[in-house]
């Protein structure tokens, strides 16, 4: 820097000269800076994102915020995610804070936010999502005070909490909600104040489905005319009687799907009951306890032809009830029923198993257990969880194979893990002639061995005469096994009804390669996976997840 010779340099003006030089060394300093700004701002408006039109931007930032917070990334003391949107630079602050639509996903995590976001959303439709044991004044209250704009609505209290929500939620209109979810966690001291007609002052015109957990319920539900959607998982009021159970559905013609769980009401005599037409729906899952209440609530009910079916049964009276449960369905269906080609079997606990009726001759082996309306290839699954499952004998499979499907059984898959004896299998063979294919995962085949062989080569009796495919996988082979199974594909050669196909997958003892060649020599083709080693004996090692059909 020059020096200016018009500053007097004088010992007593020294610090005058300092400052004066800090002050402009300052100034150039902020022009550079200045300087420096305009110029990154300049190179990153040639960055191809810059050069989207706004429209486009808000579109991804909307598509950021749906997919943040699908995946529940974890925010700096509950913060929106919307909020680093705002922190990138000045024209994506400005298009984010101009798009009311980026702040009506509200998670009542921490109060601080809830009045940001409720002022940004402007007039836009809310999404609210509450979970105790957070603040309910704090931060749900301000939030259903906008109830009147809440689209979607998702709350989760504790029941001390409950008749203070049931007053805010009835206090208002709720004209722009669409889904209501209200579920009651932890333990229960005392009666709650119950879901009526009063909710939302009677006044929700555009809901379509609603799911309630351990709700107490009133079940006059006049408002609900228009749901798609109805699940309500156990309560804690009263149960419903048959009469308010089938006027409640009776509100809703245009119901889609239907879920009712842990509601063990007792329908007396049926037949003078008024048939409740639900022409619309697609599936139903029904807890509802033993197999004559399931028959009477469908005694009740006018169905589409196809429509899929859940039970979980707890109790069952007889193989007669299984046969006036399958009379019932087929009354309560206007068509016929769907063509069941294969069956599943699948343990999902030590004291339950499911049964699925497929109408495609291979089902999804690995694909989760549950039960999922959505899957159009299983018009029918039966769970039971009856205490104590001895007195249910896995035999019950075939019972429901004979009265679902008359015996034309394509494929059976069975993923009980656990040893199925020859009686068993002899029972099922009796009306399983035309089965093609049998898959086991897990547990031991012993019982199949004994049942599949021939005693007798020239007699005319055969187990299975139509089996063609045995698949095994995650079988644990015993001593000898592999050798009685090479006997018995021989034999059944012999008189005829040979297995073509051998499908060997996770098979983990006593199973070598000199044994495998074996039973390829026995005339089967053997597709065999090579696992030798002793793996994991974990169910879920081979997709056998413990879970709940609902």
């Amino acid at each position: 820097m020059e020096s200016d010779p018009s500053v007097d340099v004088t010992p007593r003006s020294a610090t005058t000269l300092i400052e004066q030089c800090c002050v402009r060394i300052d100034q150039d300093l902020d022009a550079l800076a200045e300087s420096m700004r305009a110029l990154r701002s300049r190179r990153n408006d040639l960055a191809r994102i810059s050069c989207l039109p706004p429209d486009i931007l808000v579109t991804i930032f909307r598509h950021f915020e749906s997919f943040e917070n699908h995946t529940s990334t974890s925010r700096h003391r509950g913060a929106p995610i919307c909020l680093i949107l705002t922190h990138v630079c000045k024209q994506w602050r400005q298009l984010a804070l101009d798009c009311p639509n980026l702040w009506t996903s509200i998670n009542c995590v921490s109060p601080r936010w809830i009045g940001v976001m409720l002022e940004r959303s402007k007039d836009a439709h809310l999404v609210a999502t509450y979970h105790a044991p957070v603040s309910l004044r704090g931060c749900l209250e301000p939030v259903l005070s906008h109830l009147p704009r809440i689209k979607v609505l998702r709350i989760c209290s504790v029941s001390p909490d409950v008749d203070r929500i049931v007053e805010l939620l009835s206090s208002q209109p709720a004209l722009s909600l669409q889904i209501f979810e209200f579920t009651v966690i932890g333990t229960i001291h005392h009666s709650l104040m119950p879901i009526s007609d009063t909710i939302f002052q009677g006044q929700v015109p555009l809901l379509q489905s609603v799911e309630l957990v351990l709700c107490s319920l009133s079940w006059t539900w006049s408002i609900f005319t228009g749901l798609r959607s109805l699940s309500v998982r156990g309560t804690t009021g009263a149960l419903p009687t048959p009469a308010q159970l089938l006027s409640t559905l009776r509100y809703m013609p245009d119901l889609e799907q239907l879920t009712l769980q842990s509601l063990f009401t007792t329908f007396g005599d049926t037949k003078l009951c008024d048939k409740v037409p639900l022409t619309r729906l697609k599936s139903m899952a029904l807890d509802v306890g033993a197999t004559q209440t399931f028959v009477s609530l469908f005694e009740c009910l006018v169905l589409p032809a196809g429509v899929k079916v859940a039970l979980c049964i707890s109790q069952i009276e007889g193989s007669q009830s299984f046969s006036d449960l399958f009379s019932a369905m087929d009354r309560a269906s206007d068509g016929p029923s769907p063509v069941v080609r294969s069956l599943r079997a699948i343990r999902i606990s030590n004291n339950g198993f499911v049964v699925q009726f497929n109408t495609s001759m291979t089902p999804k082996s690995h694909h989760h257990y549950s039960w999922n309306p959505a899957d159009d290839n299983i018009p029918l699954s039966i769970q039971f969880t009856c205490n104590p499952l001895a007195h249910v004998q896995p035999t019950i499979i075939f019972e429901l194979c004979q009265i679902a499907s008359q015996g034309r059984i394509h494929s059976m898959f069975l993923e009980l893990l656990y040893d199925l004896p020859e009686l068993f299998w002899g029972t099922g063979s009796a009306g399983l002639q035309d089965l093609h294919v049998i898959h086991i995962g897990g547990g031991s085949i012993r019982g199949l061995i004994d049942a599949l062989s021939v005693d007798d080569i020239q007699a005319s009796v055969v187990a299975y005469p139509s089996l063609r495919v045995l698949e095994l996988e995650g079988i644990n082979f015993g001593d000898h096994e592999p050798e009685d199974l090479q006997h018995v594909i021989k034999q059944r050669a012999e008189c005829g009804a040979r297995i073509h196909e051998l499908r060997l997958a996770g098979c983990i003892k006593f199973l070598t390669a000199d044994q495998v060649r074996l039973l390829e020599e026995a005339g089967v083709n053997v597709d065999w996976d090579g696992h030798e080693e002793e793996t994991c004996a974990d169910p879920s090692h081979h997709g056998y997840t413990p879970g709940s059909l609902f």
